[in-house]
């Protein structure tokens, strides 16, 4: 198949398109480096069916000229603003990277008759909620990210309806691995390089989200792909258990082997926008085989990766 990776040369984006490659899939990259590199791509670069298009979704004339020049079986559109607080500070962001360039490639879905498009969505659509969220749970945003997401959501599966596509919608825990930008490990490392005697801690450090391997994430994206046929398929990728943000303070610095004093800034949330726990239901997930996933197993094997330890520390 030839699959065109939107946002691919990002986080999860890159790991993506590693895992496409092995199965002899020709893959496309476009992205517009806000966030990802090219770094990230050195592993697809080495591969005669990889091509990588720097440029922007939001460029009538490229995003145009892309889809006239090449004929794509399905499209991956994880092309995002995934930075949750730069998105209440510029609230352009998440309306044009994650709705407007929905739209876009949904429109030019349709003009170049092209039936399969594979969403990442995100909890941040259900806003902050005491039980597990469930796929169709209420939804109530708290973040312009949830926002957005929740809208372009929307618009795919009603262009499903409409123009009969198939699409993949995946909503997404807290994703951690090699090549992240942000997050709560990325920003801590940060912190512990940047302060020899404090490690702060956003909130009260009671803050109870699920966290995931990217690489056990890339897999269940194709797992999930493999395993459902409906028009429109939506699925919570979820964890067994939660693990608090003191809790991963703690670890890195087992891990770093550094002496720090934790402090806390205080209040339930780390920032105005984010949702301080949430648990993520996946019995939907798990009822088409799919195996457990593990927040702690994930923030070890992430650990282990960044320090090169050779065993977890338990």
């Amino acid at each position: 198949m030839k699959a065109l990776v939107l946002g691919g040369a990002g986080f999860i984006g890159s790991h993506l398109i590693d895992r496409l490659l092995e199965n002899y899939n020709q893959v496309i990259c476009v992205d517009n480096l806000h966030l990802g590199t090219i770094e990230n791509l050195k592993e697809a670069k080495r591969h005669e069916d990889f091509i990588f298009i720097e440029g922007d979704i939001l460029d009538t004339a490229f995003i145009n000229n892309l889809f006239n020049t090449f004929r794509f079986d399905i499209i991956y559109h994880l092309a995002a603003n995934s930075d949750i607080r730069a998105g209440a500070a510029d609230t352009s962001l998440d309306l044009d990277l994650n709705f407007n360039s929905t739209k876009i490639i949904l429109d030019l879905m349709v003009k170049h008759s092209i039936d399969k498009i594979f969403f990442t969505s995100t909890s941040a659509i259900f806003g902050e909620m005491n039980t597990p969220i469930k796929e169709d749970s209420p939804i109530n945003p708290e973040s312009l990210y949830g926002a957005s997401k929740l809208a372009a959501e929307g618009y795919i599966k009603t262009y499903c309806s409409i123009y009969d596509i198939k699409s993949w919608i995946v909503r997404l825990p807290n994703v951690i691995g090699d090549r992240s930008t942000h997050g709560v490990i990325h920003d801590l490392i940060r912190k512990l390089d940047n302060d020899k005697e404090n490690l702060e801690v956003l909130g009260d450090g009671n803050q109870s989200k699920p966290y995931l391997y990217v690489k056990d994430l890339v897999e269940c994206f194709l797992y999930i792909m493999e395993h459902t046929q409906d028009n429109i398929n939506v699925f919570n990728i979820g964890c067994e258990d939660n693990v608090s943000v003191s809790t991963i303070a703690e670890l890195i610095l087992k891990y770093s082997n550094e002496k720090r004093k934790i402090i806390y800034t205080g209040g339930r949330s780390g920032w105005k926008g984010d949702v301080p726990k949430y648990e993520l239901d996946y019995t939907k997930l798990k009822q088409i085989g799919w195996r457990e996933n593990k927040t702690l197993e994930s923030i070890h094997k992430t650990l282990q990766e960044i320090y090169n330890a050779k065993n977890f520390i338990y």
